[in-house]
C-alpha cells in the first residue's frame, strides 16, 4: 500500500515510523554536523510534526470538538469517535489526563502580550517559562489548548529554539517554545517542552491517533466509503 487510506491517523503512524527508522542515523551523520554544527535532531522532529499534529487536528478534532469542518472532515467515518476523542481532548480535559503527557516536561503561559515571535523573545516570558507556576499551567489546562497551540505554532512558524537554561540559542537545541493566539487573539499562548520530552510525545500521540479506532474503521468499510458518502 502505497497511498495513505485515511490521512489522520496513517501520517502520524508513518512519521512515527520514520521518527524509528531514521533519528539514529541523522544524529550519526557527519556531514550534517559539520555542516550545520550540530546533527538536526530538531529540524527532522518539527518536519515530522507539522503533518503529525496538524492533519489529525484540522480533519477530525475541529470537526469532532468544536463542529468547525473544514475541506476535509475524517470525523464521520466512525460514530464513536466523539466519546474517543471528547475523552482526552473535549471542554474541561485537563492535560496532565492525556496518555501523552509527560510531568515536568511542560511549561505554559497562557496568556502574554503579543510580541513578533520570529525577532528575539522577551526574557521576561521567558523566565516564566522557567517557574514552578508555568509548569501547573501545563498540567492543568486543557489538553485541547495546549495541542491547538501546537497546531498554530507548527503551521504558522511560532517557533523558537532554547538551549538548557531555557534561553535563545544558535548552539545546542535542549528545549523548544511554541507561541500561539490566545482565544482573545489579542495576547499569545507560550508554551515550552524538552527535545527528549517533544520527540517521546509524537510518539505517543501517534499511538493515540492510531488508537482512536477510525483507521480500523475505514479499513473495514473500504478505500471507496469516501466516494460512496460523498454520492
Amino acid at each position: 500500500m502505497g497511498r495513505p487510506l485515511h490521512y489522520s491517523t496513517d501520517i502520524p503512524e508513518r512519521c512515527k515510523d520514520l521518527l524509528d527508522l531514521l533519528l539514529g542515523h541523522i544524529e550519526d551523520d557527519a556531514n550534517l554536523l559539520n555542516k550545520w554544527g550540530g546533527p538536526l535532531r530538531t529540524t527532522f522532529l518539527l518536519s515530522l510534526a507539522t503533518p503529525m499534529v496538524v492533519l489529525p487536528i484540522e480533519r477530525i478534532f475541529k470537526p469532532v470538538v468544536q463542529g468547525r469542518a473544514g475541506v476535509a472532515n475524517d470525523a464521520y467515518v466512525d460514530a464513536k469517535l466523539d466519546d474517543r476523542i471528547a475523552d482526552v481532548l473535549g471542554a474541561g480535559r485537563c492535560f496532565e489526563r492525556a496518555p501523552f503527557f509527560e510531568g515536568k516536561a511542560w511549561r505554559f503561559v497562557p496568556e502574554y502580550p503579543a510580541f513578533n515571535v520570529g525577532a528575539h523573545w522577551p526574557a521576561e516570558v521567558l523566565d516564566m517559562l522557567a517557574t514552578a507556576k508555568a509548569e501547573e499551567c501545563a498540567r492543568t489546562a486543557d489538553a485541547a489548548d495546549i495541542l491547538l497551540l501546537l497546531r498554530n505554532a507548527l503551521a504558522h512558524g511560532g517557533i523558537t529554539y532554547l538551549d538548557r537554561n531555557g534561553r535563545e540559542t544558535e548552539a545546542a537545541t535542549n528545549m523548544l517554545g511554541f507561541a500561539g493566539w490566545a482565544r482573545s487573539r489579542e495576547a499569545l499562548r507560550i508554551l515550552r517542552v524538552s527535545v527528549g520530552a517533544f520527540e517521546r510525545f509524537l510518539r505517543e500521540w501517534a499511538d493515540w491517533i492510531a488508537q482512536t479506532g477510525v483507521a480500523e474503521e475505514l479499513n473495514h468499510r473500504g478505500p471507496g466509503y469516501f466516494e460512496k458518502a460523498a454520492a
